[in-house]
């Protein structure tokens, strides 16, 4: 099965995101980013204000109020931060290639990426799983590293159910543990 498609600089930010929030290293990355900042302004807002000698309930309820308000808008704000670093990153003039035209080829044997400057070809048992988010499937092919398949490449949602099964199929005759959907 070949497929052809265009990958834009959101399909980046979209690999990105999708790997922050299934990675588990990087959950609690995120989950430590909330509660150390939460609890230095929580506590450091405190300490200050009693060496100022201006804390009482009031003032460390604020503090409280601000520490629980940055805990919640810390993701939100990594998740701009992120868009911000990948498109930056991709307007680059080194990085013009990566958003082209890729073809991807399901062949008996391995996976075949071509366009942009781009021949990379991966023996299935280097793929480590299949994830996906509401408009990509990413086949990982290294910890960190992912073949990125827009849904728009797909006519309709049974060509999509298609390529993911037969995808499944020759990983696990490669020797992957990529199971198919019921």
């Amino acid at each position: 099965m070949e497929i052809t498609y265009q990958v834009v600089p959101e399909d980046f930010v979209a690999f990105n995101l999708s790997y922050i929030n299934t990675s588990p290293v990087m959950r609690k990355n995120v989950r430590n980013t909330r509660l150390v900042s939460a609890a230095l302004i929580l506590i450091g807002g405190c300490i200050l204000m009693d060496l100022l000698g201006l804390l009482n309930a009031a003032i460390a309820a604020a503090y409280a109020v601000l520490a629980l308000a940055v805990y919640f808008l810390t993701p939100r704000l990594m998740t701009r931060r992120v868009r911000k670093g990948v498109l930056r990153m991709l307007s680059q003039p080194q990085n013009q290639n990566i958003c082209s035209e890729k073809t991807l080829t399901v062949g008996e044997k391995q996976l075949t990426l071509t366009g942009g400057g781009e021949d990379s070809r991966y023996e299935y048992s280097v793929v480590e799983r299949v994830t996906e988010d509401s408009e990509h499937y990413f086949i990982y092919v290294g910890a960190m590293a992912a073949i990125i398949v827009p849904f728009r490449a797909f006519a309709a949602g049974e060509e999509k159910a298609a390529f993911y099964n037969l995808l499944c199929e020759r990983i696990q005759q490669g020797g992957g543990k990529v199971s198919a959907q019921g």
